[in-house]
């Protein structure tokens, strides 16, 4: 039932914004009561991150799952950015977007939201050091700032697309990222 609901959360963020997603919507969605989803989600603000959250810890099982099906020798910087732009489409981006714009002005989401960031680049920077471990063994310098950089460009690329982006342009822009990738990540031995 957890999963339907999370699920069904995300769709509505996506499907109908921040501002007219409900518990009675969500709870319609997922085929539940609203009675038995405000017994696990109080509030709205407990929902919407909760679900978010939700997506984001199976997204990054799948990331982990298919970067470790990479065989050796491949290009794992390119990889990487193919497989985190894939994440990049879609209604968990949308949901997560509009978690973002809505945390600005509701006092009530915006500590929640700003907790599950927190928890959010912590894991992709220990994934990142773990999938991508520096020569030196030291997270520094670029080294230390690439998970931001990505997440900012594919983030900016997500938000372009959203408003009608040239795809010639954003597959330009993907080419060049995946250059520079090679340049901060070291490629494994074949």
């Amino acid at each position: 039932m957890r999963a339907r609901v999370l699920d069904a959360t995300v769709e509505c963020l996506s499907d109908l914004g921040y501002a007219r997603t409900t518990t009675i919507e969500v709870a319609a969605r997922a085929a539940v009561s609203r009675g038995a989803l405000l017994h696990h989600f109080p509030t709205k603000a407990d929902l919407v991150t909760a679900a978010v959250e939700h997506v984001f810890a199976r997204r990054h099982t799948d990331f982990v799952a298919a970067m470790q099906r990479l065989p050796k020798g491949a290009d794992r910087a390119a990889a990487s950015i193919d497989l985190l732009w894939e994440i990049f489409q879609g209604p968990p981006f949308v949901a997560w977007l509009e978690l973002a714009v809505a945390s600005r002005t509701d006092a009530e989401l915006r500590p929640r939201y700003r907790q599950v960031c927190d928890r959010f680049t912590a894991t992709v920077a220990a994934t990142f050091a773990e999938l991508f471990p520096p020569p030196d063994g030291q997270l520094t310098g670029t080294h230390f700032v690439a998970p931001a950089l990505a997440f900012a460009l594919l983030d900016g690329l997500a938000l372009r697309r959203i408003t009608g982006d040239d795809p010639a342009l954003t597959r330009a822009v993907l080419d060049a990222f995946k250059d520079i990738a090679r340049l901060m990540i070291p490629q494994e031995d074949s």
